[in-house]
Parts: C-alpha cells; sequence; structure tokens
C-alpha cells in the first residue's frame, strides 16, 4: 500500500518525551511505547523541539536543529541470494541461505517476484527520487557472496546517490562455518564486504554528517556491542549534532521479543532457538555483556538522538522508548523500503 493510500486512522506522531501511538488496524505494523523523562543535555538544557511521525513506509522529523531538509532511503533485508564460482568452495556453508528467500510477492501489487528484481525496482525508484543518501541496515546479502556483492554495487552506484552500509547476521554468515562470531564478521568483512563501506571507515561503528545530520552506523549483528564500539558510538553522540542511528537488529523495547535481541534482559542460551538450523554458537548462557546493557541505555538517553533504524525482523514495528522513536523496516525482498525525511521545523 502506498502513502496516498495510507488511512489518517494508521498516523502515529510523537515528540520528546512524549509519544501519542495509534495501532494499525490490520496488524501490518506494531507499536509499542515506554516512557521516561524528557531528554536534556549534560549541562541541563533541552534538545531543541523535534517531533516525529509515521505514515505507512513515510518517516518524518521535524525539528528546529535542522538547517536543511534532508531524505534518507533505507533498505533493509533484500536477501539477495545469486552467486558465481567464487563461492563453488563454500556450498556446504551456503546451501540453505542460497535457498531461503528465491521467490516472494511484489508488496504493493502481490505479484509473484523474486529478491533480484525487488532490488532493481528499489534502484530505479531511487533513481527517481534522488535522496540525499540510501542507508543498508543488513542482510542486504544472505550469505557472504560476491556475486551479490557486486549485484548491489553495481545498482547503487548507477543510482548517483552516496550508499552507507552496515552489516546484518547473514551478510557476513557462512553456516557450520568453524569460528567465532567476532572472528567471522571480521573476516568476511574484509574478503567479501569491504567495498560496501566508504573507503576508510571502521566497519564495526562509523558515521557520516549529511547536510547537518549526522547519520551513526553500529554493527550489532552478533547481538552484542564491543566495547571499542561503544567508545565510537560515545564520541559521535557527544558532539551535540542531531544523530539518527543505524543498526540491523532491534534494541531491546519491553514486550518484544529476544529477536528485538540488543539489550534484552532474556537474551541468554535458554531462549536461542535458532542456533542448530542457523548452525552457529549458541548465545551465551549468561545473557548479554554489561557494555551491550550501557549501550542500549546511553543511546535512549541522548538528548540529540532522533531516533534508531534498524531491519533483522522482516516487519515493520515502531517503539517509542525514552522518548526516542526505535523504527524497524519491513523486508526488503518484496520491495520495502522506507523513506525517512528530517525536515526544519
Amino acid at each position: 500500500m502506498d502513502n496516498t493510500s495510507f488511512s489518517r486512522r494508521r498516523f502515529l506522531t510523537a515528540s520528546t518525551g512524549f509519544a501519542a501511538v495509534a495501532l494499525a488496524a490490520n496488524g501490518a505494523m506494531d507499536a509499542n511505547h515506554c516512557f521516561a523523562e524528557g531528554a536534556n543535555s549534560p549541562n541541563g538544557d533541552a534538545f531543541p523541539e523535534t517531533t516525529f511521525s509515521l505514515d505507512s513506509r513515510q518517516v518524518k522529523f521535524y525539528s528546529k536543529a535542522v538547517d536543511k531538509p534532508v531524505k534518507i532511503l533505507h533498505i533493509s533485508d533484500s536477501h539477495l541470494y545469486m552467486d558465481d564460482e567464487r563461492g563453488e568452495q563454500y556450498v556446504d556453508y551456503s546451501q540453505r541461505m542460497a535457498k531461503a528467500y528465491n521467490s516472494t510477492s511484489n508488496y504493493k501489487t502481490g505479484e509473484k517476484t523474486n529478491p533480484v528484481e525487488m532490488f532493481k525496482q528499489i534502484v530505479a525508484e531511487a533513481e527517481t527520487q534522488k535522496p540525499d543518501a540510501i542507508v543498508l541496515t543488513g542482510d542486504i546479502v544472505s550469505f557472504p557472496t560476491a556475486a551479490g556483492v557486486d549485484f548491489v554495487l553495481e545498482n547503487l552506484e548507477k543510482t548517483g546517490v552516496p550508499f552507507y552500509y552496515v552489516a546484518g547476521n547473514h551478510d557476513w554468515h557462512f553456516e557450520g562455518m568453524p569460528g567465532s562470531e567476532k572472528d567471522l564478521r571480521n573476516e568476511w568483512i574484509e574478503k567479501r564486504l569491504k567495498p560496501l563501506y566508504p573507503e576508510g571507515v571502521n566497519p564495526l561503528a562509523y558515521s557520516v554528517n549529511v547536510k547537518g545530520v549526522k547519520l551513526l552506523m553500529a554493527d550489532d549483528s552478533i547481538y552484542e556491542i564491543l566495547p571499542e564500539q561503544l567508545e565510537i558510538v560515545r564520541k559521535e553522540l557527544a558532539t551535540g549534532e542531531p544523530v539518527a542511528l543505524f543498526m540491523h537488529i532491534p534494541l531491546f523495547a519491553p514486550g518484544r521479543g529476544v529477536g528485538f535481541g540488543v539489550g534484552h534482559p532474556n537474551w541468554n542460551a535458554s531462549t536461542d532457538r535458532n542456533f542448530e538450523i542457523e548452525r552457529r554458537p549458541r548465545w551465551p548462557e549468561g545473557g548479554h555483556t554489561e557494555t551491550t546493557f550501557a549501550f542500549r541505555n546511553e543511546v535512549l538517553t541522548a538528548p540529540n538522538l532522533l531516533g534508531v533504524f534498524t531491519g533483522h525482523i522482516h516487519r515493520q514495528s515502531l517503539d517509542i522508548c525514552k522518548g526516542k522513536p526505535l523504527h524497524v523496516a519491513p523486508a526488503a525482498v518484496d520491495g520495502s523500503t522506507v523513506t525517512i525525511d528530517i525536515l526544519p521545523m
């Protein structure tokens, strides 16, 4: 359903420290909220007035902290599956995910299609819309396929729009390959995914400034945040600029399952249902590190954070926690994207 046909009764709006939430009548979108104190800077000054709204796949911020309009196209979970001779030696590790999303239905028309055609359609729309930036929040490919990365680069570069990427758990994961998730992530970012990142950045956390708004990328694709990532994010948030945070896995919000796993109090070995089918190490018995819990808290209490944008769940949802919108994008396997407009108030 496009924006023009979206019922106004399904409009959501929120401002710093407060949220008014209306649930989508047909269940196409979930919403949840948790309230906390207003967002003030360390010296007690309030961040300039900012409001948030969601209407179908259109997110809008109006902020007195913003001087120029910024338009971002958010793409997540396209799960491209193509491969070539460069992947032949890894077939034992890629065969399940190579078959996982070969067929889908166009979210607008319902017609049968596939993720490759949907990605081409998304790119064509981006060429027409010309956003200021394209942000890809992981699971763009279903496994570390060189052919898939080449396809993504070829198509995105045609748009002429700057694009920024952060990895998802499937992007770097060859199922059943020996090694820790941290080591495998580092290995396959270097071997396959590196061309998707801006030159010279730290793939685990980096930022770019787009017309006065900081787009902050943080890789949470192992469900955990490392100490070096927390330090980078702290420094980026401390500048006081308006920040939009992009990750793959959503932050925990009360009432959500462990798929919203970054900082979830019940994320641990006992709740890990998929480690066998995904052929990966089971989540730790003791759950999250203190660093991961600290990350969630510091992000949500940063006065200049506009919102958090993720994927992973394959279903659009919205939570308001401590006055911050946590938006999950629907999966691009069916052509879905989200447009984020950050506008002067």
